[in-house]
């Protein structure tokens, strides 16, 4: 028997689509490589987390929605064994790096923006995830959400 698709409410799909509306802001409609080279290595950086977020996360729980996914798993190896949410990491250093390199105010906005989505993101998806894997509030204590060793 096949499971029915899962489904997420209103506000996944709105902070979702402000989400991909400003990454597109920032690196489809503006440069998106960095041109000094202590930024380019900021970017790549960021790039390299994300992915290795990806990477560990799988594909059956990866969702760019902030409610995990029926069939997920709860990983805590990897580059998760340092922060719990890699991706949102990458992706906000790899940006910030742009922002510098390429500073107007609407993409600075743009990028807070971006960072207060994926604050909200967070507490959503934590709440989430203590409610789907008990062990998950025993994780929070050993780990740091975005900055490893700080936040």
């Amino acid at each position: 028997m096949k499971t029915p698709p899962q489904k997420y409410p209103l506000r996944s799909w709105i902070l979702v689509a402000i989400q991909l509306t400003c990454l597109a802001y920032l690196f489809c409609f503006q440069p998106w490589k960095a041109v000094r080279i202590e930024l380019q290595i900021w970017e790549l950086s960021g790039v390299f987390i994300a992915i290795s977020g990806l990477i560990s996360l799988g594909w059956f729980s990866f969702s760019v929605f902030p409610e995990p996914r029926t069939k997920g798993r709860f990983i805590r190896s990897g580059i998760f064994a340092f922060i719990r949410h890699p991706m949102y990491a990458g992706i906000l250093t790899a940006s910030a790096t742009l922002v510098w390199q390429f500073f107007s105010w609407d993409r600075l906005i743009c990028w807070v923006i971006l960072a207060a989505i994926f604050l909200l993101k967070i507490e959503i998806e934590e709440q989430a995830l203590r409610l789907k894997y008990p062990e998950y509030a025993e994780y929070q204590k050993s780990t740091n959400r975005l900055i490893p060793f700080v936040w």
